[in-house]
């Protein structure tokens, strides 16, 4: 990817210590007078504990500015469970939501940002940098809209939605308040 956009990449490819290799990073980013470095760990397909302890350590060394959260809104309830475990572990700042490009209607979107109380800040289209996008809750709203409607909804259930698209946008660009007396 950094070569797609013409960055420079890091890389130790005989160091298999993830928190050195960060570290290292971060000092020659400094050392070329770089001030954004973007530490982006293995990607993985299911939560294991040597990998949690292992991006914890990560976090803890470098004391990131903010820690996002990437995760593939095809794979449903699972995208939920996981980022909800790597918000208990990192307190991450926000959601990437990848492969938006497909089937994907929003609700793993609408369903993490509910359960990790977090703002979902891009959305990716594709493989190519260009497919990267500001997340704009509106467009998710009317992403499901749209299809409801290419598959064969009524007009009653236009309304509902229309309802829910209000509630997405709400929920996805507004932190959640709640007020005690």
């Amino acid at each position: 990817v950094g070569e797609q956009v013409g960055v420079p990449v890091y890389m130790e490819l005989e160091n298999k210590n993830p928190v050195e290799i960060a570290m290292n990073a971060i000092r020659e980013a400094r050392a070329k007078g770089n001030d954004v470095v973007i530490v982006d760990t293995a990607g993985r397909l299911a939560i294991d504990e040597q990998m949690m302890k292992e991006i914890a350590a990560i976090k803890s060394a470098i004391q990131p500015d903010e820690t996002l959260f990437v995760v593939d809104s095809m794979t449903g309830q699972d995208a939920v469970n996981t980022a909800k475990e790597f918000n208990e572990r990192l307190d991450f700042d926000g959601v990437v939501l990848t492969k938006l490009d497909g089937d994907t209607r929003g609700g793993a979107a609408l369903s993490i940002r509910t359960v990790v109380d977090k703002p979902i800040k891009f959305v990716g289209t594709g493989e190519k940098m260009d497919a990267l996008d500001i997340f704009h809750p509106e467009r998710m709203a009317d992403l499901a809209v749209a299809a409801h409607v290419v598959h064969g909804g009524h007009a009653r259930n236009i309304v509902r939605i229309t309802v829910i698209q209000s509630y997405i946008g709400h929920v996805c660009s507004n932190p959640f308040t709640m007020l005690a007396e």
